[in-house]
């Protein structure tokens, strides 16, 4: 079989000064219809054109099914099978960045509601079931359970029948944890927004489309003609609506919290400060503040004493609840010291691909985080 080069292999790629078509060109000459449309459709991906993307990976997976990475590190000392539905990045766990420099090679499975599964598993040392969304991917489970059975090599990550990740859900399952914060989330179609807006949910409200990732078209409502507003703008049929919970700091700053938990390990991947209630760690200005970087060093650094044993209590009972190997929590503080819960999901991006002259202290952070993954899996 061919090598398979991942989103963050073709990246880095493209950053040290390779050309598109020179990585295409280099695909072609595997003589492997799969692996040259598969890597048109990850390029594709990485410069913004998410249809042409889209049509080049479903054509290779109508070719091939099953890609092969080596390890960056060799020899080869673990061989991981990772299953995933077809997309991108926030449609699958994006493994790649956690492996990357390991010395564990991947078998990347991609399953297909419409297409044949294996007549067996390809060679591993364990499973990672990476597929995201899991409420709309249970057809996909239903599919694959009979094949998993075939394998006593361990398995990460295999959810629980009927559980998902829909925020109204997932909150109403977390909702009444003590000392954690999580804003009762409904989800409201659009012609009935205006009335509930109007008589049962008082503002501040934050609303977003029921199928969005990364704060895409999330805002905050202040006034009832808001609304209107932003309904103009969004042509959805059904939206998450949730009481907004001020976590403003006294400096006037507001703090969100990236955390992986690993079989209910926290681990701290970024710490980001914003003048906005929105944080988003791209658009919070921390590359521009080094004093904003500081305090994200010092968090990282006392977290394990800090933060996350002030919550160790909370953060364990969310992993009862959630009950997966690995899964990533965004959250806060509020003002009288509880975690504030924002979400949870099993694709966001976990990764060391910041620069290291500004956030040197990010790469010995995440080096730990990725070492915890290895030693979860069980490789050396």
């Amino acid at each position: 079989m061919k090598p398979y080069h991942g989103l963050l292999k073709l990246a880095r790629l493209l950053q040290e000064g390779h050309r598109f078509e020179e990585l295409i060109a280099s695909a072609a000459t595997q003589g492997d219809s799969a692996y040259v449309l598969m890597r048109m459709a990850m390029l594709s991906h990485i410069g913004g054109a998410t249809a042409q993307s889209w049509e080049l990976q479903h054509e290779a997976l109508q070719l091939q099914r099953h890609y092969r990475t080596e390890a960056d590190r060799q020899p080869s000392r673990f061989r991981l099978l990772v299953v995933m539905r077809s997309g991108f990045m926030l449609d699958n766990t994006p493994l790649d960045f956690l492996l990357e420099d390991s010395s564990i090679a991947c078998e990347w499975l991609y399953v297909l509601p419409d297409l044949p599964l294996p007549e067996q598993l390809p060679e591993h040392d364990a499973v990672f079931i990476a597929i995201g969304h899991l409420e709309r991917n249970r057809q996909l489970f239903d599919r694959l359970l009979p094949l998993l059975r075939s394998t006593r090599r361990p398995i990460f990550n295999l959810p629980r029948a009927g559980f998902g990740f829909e925020r109204h859900r997932l909150n109403e399952l977390l909702r009444d944890i003590p000392g954690v914060v999580v804003p009762q989330t409904f989800a409201i179609a659009r012609d009935q927004l205006k009335a509930v807006v109007a008589h049962d949910l008082p503002l501040p409200l934050i609303i977003r489309p029921l199928i969005s990732q990364a704060g895409k078209a999330l805002q905050r409502l202040l006034l009832p003609k808001e609304l209107d507003v932003y309904l103009a703008a969004q042509p959805e049929a059904f939206f998450y609506v949730a009481p907004y919970v001020d976590y403003q700091s006294a400096d006037g700053l507001y703090r969100k919290c990236r955390l992986l938990m690993l079989r209910g390990v926290p681990w701290v991947c970024h710490y980001a400060i914003s003048s906005h209630w929105m944080v988003h760690f791209q658009t919070a200005g921390m590359e521009q503040d080094a004093a904003k970087r500081e305090e994200e060093a010092r968090f990282m650094a006392t977290a394990d004493s800090d933060f996350c044993h002030r919550h160790r209590a909370a953060l364990a009972e969310i992993y009862a609840r959630v009950r997966l190997d690995y899964f990533v929590i965004d959250c806060g503080e509020t003002a009288d010291g509880q975690l504030l819960f924002f979400e949870a999901d099993n694709t966001s991006l976990v990764h060391a691909t910041d620069s290291i002259a500004l956030y040197p202290y990010k790469q010995v952070q995440m080096q730990k985080v990725f070492s915890a993954f290895r030693d979860m899996l069980g490789a050396p």
